[in-house]
C-alpha cells in the first residue's frame, strides 16, 4: 500500500502490521498522535516519541505503519541538515490510501 500527499505530491510506503502494544507502563515508551485525513475520514497517526521512526494507523480494521521522517530521492547528510527530508508529522494533512508498492513504481516517488 501506498500514501499519497495530496499537497505535496509525495508517495510514501505503508506496510501491513500489527497493532502496537501502547501500554504506558512496563515498557518506558510514550506515545502521541497527529489527526490527518485520509480518504477524506479523520485519522488517529500513532507516534512512539521514545524510540520510534514508524507512524501507526488503523483504517478499515487493518493496521499500517509508514516512516514519518523520509526522503522520496536520495539525499546525503548535509541536506538532511538543510531540513530537505519530508516529516510526515507536519506535512501531509490531506492523505489517500492506495493500492500498489513504491519500490515497483520508482518514478512515482520523484
Amino acid at each position: 500500500m501506498m500514501l499519497y500527499d495530496l499537497h505535496n505530491k509525495l508517495y510514501y510506503q505503508a506496510i501491513n502490521t500489527s497493532k502496537p502494544k501502547m501500554a504506558m507502563s512496563q515498557q518506558g515508551r510514550s506515545w502521541g498522535y497527529v489527526i490527518k485525513r485520509l480518504n477524506g475520514e479523520q485519522t488517529k497517526f500513532w507516534i512512539d516519541f521514545t524510540r520510534g521512526r514508524f507512524m501507526y494507523f488503523e483504517y478499515q480494521g487493518k493496521w499500517y505503519r509508514v516512516q514519518y521522517l523520509q526522503s522520496n530521492y536520495k539525499k546525503n547528510a548535509h541536506d538532511v541538515c538543510q531540513g530537505l527530508m519530508i516529516d510526515l508529522i507536519i506535512d501531509g494533512k490531506e492523505l489517500k490510501l492506495i493500492k500498489g508498492n513504491i519500490k515497483k513504481m520508482p518514478l512515482l516517488a520523484m
